[in-house]
């Protein structure tokens, strides 16, 4: 046989199996777009669901009070500004 048609019978194999991959390759990019679009559709009608639902309203008993204006909150502030300041300079020395 001629050099050349040997060749291409070696090569023909190789032609095949890259066809096959190509069309494998399409099929698994059309299923992973339809599975990716499916997940996203059913991510918005769960928002939707749940946006349907009322909210419940905790016990007023169970509420920590406010604070009340009397209450002086500047220690605690200021230590927790100091311990701010601390970390940031341990921090800066790391």
């Amino acid at each position: 046989m001629d050099e050349r048609l040997q060749q291409v019978f070696r090569l023909r194999p190789l032609q095949e199996e890259t066809i096959a991959y190509r069309n494998n390759m399409k099929l698994y990019r059309t299923l992973m777009k339809q599975i990716c679009k499916a997940e996203l559709q059913n991510l918005v009608n769960v928002e939707m669901n749940i946006a349907d639902k009322e909210i419940k309203m905790p016990d007023p008993k169970t509420v920590p009070q406010d604070f009340s204006e009397n209450e002086d909150l500047t220690p605690k502030i200021d230590a927790l500004l100091e311990d701010v300041r601390t970390t940031a300079i341990g921090m800066d020395l790391l």
